[in-house]
């Protein structure tokens, strides 16, 4: 009896074979698998591009100027994910045809683009605060 009870024991410390149901698109009307995720929501590719190049449309050269510094944070995280997801669906085993392919490198790059300069932005405006104690005026500056 002993042994049937140590059997019985072992099955239950097993694994469970559970069915996961596969994490779909949030997009309304959307029953496509997820295939990443931003902005604390799960996209198929095409609603992640979609998504990107809208939030990236809002983003100007300096998107960072005249804002508090959660709506910064916010934004500086939106971008880094942005990159990050876009780099991941890039691998070539997603199997993306060469046009979704030409897209995510778009958002890639007009992302990191973005990032870059809020960083930096970010950098010398420690900098002069830091040189004279107060917040600078990085409206009146132009690009260069």
């Amino acid at each position: 009896m002993n042994g049937e009870t140590s059997q019985v024991t072992r099955e239950a410390r097993g694994p469970k074979l559970t069915t996961r149901k596969p994490i779909r698109c949030d997009a309304e009307g959307c029953g496509r698998p997820a295939m990443s995720t931003v902005d604390l929501r799960f996209f198929c590719v095409d609603h992640f591009i979609s998504h990107c190049y809208e939030r990236l449309h809002h983003c100007g050269p300096f998107p960072f100027l005249e804002r508090e510094a959660a709506a910064a944070e916010a934004e500086e995280r939106f971008l880094q994910d942005c990159c990050d997801q876009a780099a991941n669906l890039l691998r070539p085993l997603m199997g993306l045809d060469n046009l979704d392919r030409a897209r995510l490198f778009d958002i890639l790059l007009w992302a990191s683009e973005l990032l870059t300069k809020f960083q930096t932005f970010k950098t010398e405006k420690e900098e002069h605060e830091s040189e004279s104690g107060s917040s600078p005026d990085f409206a009146n500056q132009s690009e260069n």
